[in-house]
């Protein structure tokens, strides 16, 4: 009876998170697509709900949150050194997700989200639709790929 409750439970913690995350990548897509920006508010809450769910429902250990939290660390500093190649905002958005899944998933999801941009705007470029140097928001390739991680 123990184990049924716990796996019941962990599917359970499973929707909470992906739901979270879908929630957060949903607000900050709109947001970075209509005034390429993403909520420091959102960023905020999300963050805060996040730690509290992982205290909460025990998903992930401390060390899986701080090396998720770290993907969105480096992030920074790419845009810190590359004077906003990637914005800071995308670097704080992969800190806010790297709570919710942890290291590798958070990898995952950046490592996707960036051959959905480079699928899409390539073949933008290739159309004459995207401009080389044109800035594009980052954060709706990101939703397209958790979309896609969530379907298959």
């Amino acid at each position: 009876m123990l184990r049924v409750w716990r796996i019941e439970n962990s599917r359970m913690e499973e929707k909470i998170i992906k739901a979270a995350v879908l929630l957060l990548l949903f607000i900050n897509s709109i947001s970075d697509w209509r005034r390429r920006e993403v909520s420091l508010i959102s960023l905020g809450v999300f963050g805060a709900v996040g730690i509290g769910l992982n205290v909460w429902l025990g998903s992930r250990s401390t060390f899986q949150i701080a090396g998720g939290a770290a993907l969105g660390v480096l992030l920074l500093l790419t845009a810190f050194f590359t004077k906003e190649a990637i914005g800071f905002g995308d670097g704080f958005l992969i800190c806010t997700t790297g709570i919710y899944l942890g290291f590798l998933e958070n990898l995952n999801l950046l490592f996707w989200g960036a051959v959905c941009s480079a699928v899409i705007l390539g073949a933008g470029f290739m159309t004459g639709r995207v401009k080389l140097k044109e800035r594009v928001p980052f954060v709706p390739f990101l939703l397209l790929a958790y979309v896609g991680r969530m379907i298959f």
